[in-house]
């Protein structure tokens, strides 16, 4: 698999897993009437991303503020995106133009979050060799993947246990 193939696989999955979790939230009440808790979630995906990289205490200061700060810029970039797709798929008569500006609108995030992604990446490789660079690529993908299937089972079964 390309390089492109790659970051696009990425984007899809970033998006999906931020869509179901946006989906979810709002189309089922929470036990105790709770958000989602992005710092628990922030929290649990540092230290993944701690273990599964094998970070010494030097690269976790260095690169995990750096993460946390780069999925947050993604996920404030797709918000506008994520936000007009759901508000068109309660839509009743759905016209084509409504479909032309939610591609551009998706089209745009997708664009915003390969910039954001060239940033970063650059600022990560100051801080972890190329070796745990390209690992973290893989087990970012699987951190949210996981979290998905979790979150689908909760989901699934009308609980929020964890």
């Amino acid at each position: 698999m390309n390089t492109d193939m790659k970051l696009k696989s990425i984007l899809v999955l970033f998006l999906l897993f931020c869509f179901t979790f946006s989906v979810a939230a709002q189309n089922r009440p929470r036990q105790g009437g709770g958000r989602f808790d992005i710092q628990a979630f922030n929290q649990k995906k540092a230290e993944y991303l701690k273990k599964e990289l094998n970070l010494t205490d030097a690269e976790a200061k260095a690169f995990l503020p750096l993460e946390a700060e780069f999925s947050m810029k993604k996920y404030e970039a797709n918000r506008e995106a994520r936000r007009e797709t759901r508000e068109l798929k309660r839509k009743k008569d759905k016209t084509d133009a409504d479909y032309k500006r939610i591609v551009q609108l998706n089209l745009e995030s997708e664009q915003r979050d390969s910039q954001l992604q060239i940033e970063y990446y650059k600022k990560f490789a100051k801080v972890l060799s190329a070796e745990k660079l390209e690992k973290y690529r893989s087990v970012d993908i699987r951190f949210k993947e996981d979290e998905l299937k979790r979150h689908r089972e909760r989901f699934n079964s009308g609980g929020d246990s964890d």
